[in-house]
């Protein structure tokens, strides 16, 4: 079976999108030539949409995600045959844990993933990061394990150690969750971010347009963008928002929706 190349990455306009793509489709192309699973490196959510995609539109052809732990943001995809018979779990990703005294010192995610990326390491073989007591557990492609057990030694002035856990020892905390009923007067990004991250209109248009707001993990510069069930929109410092569901016109002609809040 040969897949459909130039078919498949007509789909696609953006440089980065279209390099996605065909790295995707030389996976697929490899797992049935060899019978044999094949891994992406780490996709963050909105190159995963794109990876899903484009592998619904090939024949033979299945997938799986490998993110550590349930909920895991970022995930490395397993492509393989649909005839394939073995056993697949959480392939290629082995979990790491940061340790040390950050009593005077206080850290954040972004000093922890500063730090490993510092050391040599490209972001895409690196996943989620745990923020714990006294250090962080980071998720990462089974092939730089070692690598950084062996050069990761310091987190911005303070002394680390590194030592491989178990997934099943990733300290995962569950999402807080709000549900919020409201009507809108548009499907508008700006009207419905508004409701959902409770201020006002104005000031989600200054957000959108200063590049602060993201739908499905893709910056979104328009205020009248039009947004539809299932989008996810993220606020930069305030969390994300999920469209559950449209209920439909209200008697004065707003529009009722059900958003969840991630707070």
């Amino acid at each position: 079976m040969k897949i459909n190349r130039e078919k498949l990455l007509a789909n696609f306009g953006q440089p980065e999108e279209k390099l996605l793509a065909a790295s995707i489709i030389d996976k697929g192309e490899k797992a049935l030539e060899t019978h044999q699973f094949t891994l992406t490196d780490f996709l963050d959510p909105s190159q995963l949409n794109l990876a899903i995609n484009l592998l619904q539109q090939m024949d033979e052809i299945t997938y799986l995600f490998s993110g550590g732990f349930p909920g895991a943001e970022r995930k490395r995809v397993i492509i393989l045959p649909s005839y394939y018979l073995a056993e697949v779990g959480d392939e290629g990703v082995a979990a790491l844990q940061v340790e040390g005294n950050f009593k005077y010192n206080s850290v954040s995610h972004r000093d922890y993933l500063g730090s490993i990326l510092g050391s040599g390491v490209r972001r895409e073989k690196i996943g989620d990061l745990l923020v714990i007591d006294n250090g962080c557990q980071v998720v990462v492609a089974e092939e730089i394990k070692e690598y950084l057990l062996l050069h990761l030694d310091k987190v911005g002035k303070v002394a680390v150690k590194v030592k491989e856990v178990d997934l099943d020892e990733l300290q995962t905390k569950p999402e807080k969750v709000k549900e919020i009923k409201t009507t809108v007067a548009s499907l508008r990004l700006d009207a419905v971010a508004s409701s959902g991250f409770g201020v006002s209109r104005s000031k989600m248009v200054k957000e959108i347009e200063a590049e602060r707001v993201k739908v499905n993990w893709k910056v979104v510069t328009s205020p009248s963008y039009t947004v539809k069930p299932e989008d996810v929109i993220s606020s930069r410092g305030k969390g994300r928002v999920m469209i559950e569901e449209i209920k439909g016109e209200t008697k004065k002609g707003r529009t009722g929706l059900i958003l969840k809040r991630y707070i």
